[in-house]
């Protein structure tokens, strides 16, 4: 941890360093409220919502199942927290593809 912090210091020009200090001294309110938005930041980014159940699914805590689909250029994204919920948003998609097809099938006829 040392060593990240070092070469992040490493990094900063002559004018953020003395910013940084400044902080520093007077309270770090600036730098506590920056590593706090990065670390809400990647929290929320690792959460994310069951799509048939509604319930937060953790990334990093739970097993979770994620679904890829759609055409090439427009990808969608589906987060399942248990199989259930997998299994029941698979018969729902199969139920509309279904009534897809059946509907211009229906129109023909008319």
């Amino acid at each position: 941890m040392r060593k990240k912090v070092g070469e992040l210091i490493g990094a900063l020009d002559y004018e953020e360093l003395v910013e940084l200090q400044r902080d520093l001294f007077g309270g770090a309110s600036v730098t506590k409220q920056i590593v706090s938005n990065k670390i809400k930041e990647i929290n929320e980014s690792q959460t994310r919502i069951c799509a048939t159940c509604g319930s937060s699914v953790n990334l990093s805590a739970n097993y979770e199942y994620t679904l890829i689909f759609g055409p090439k250029d427009l990808k969608k994204r589906a987060s399942f927290c248990a199989v259930d919920c997998l299994e029941y948003f698979f018969a729902q998609l199969k139920r509309i593809s279904e009534k897809r097809l059946q509907s211009p099938s229906q129109e023909e006829q008319k």
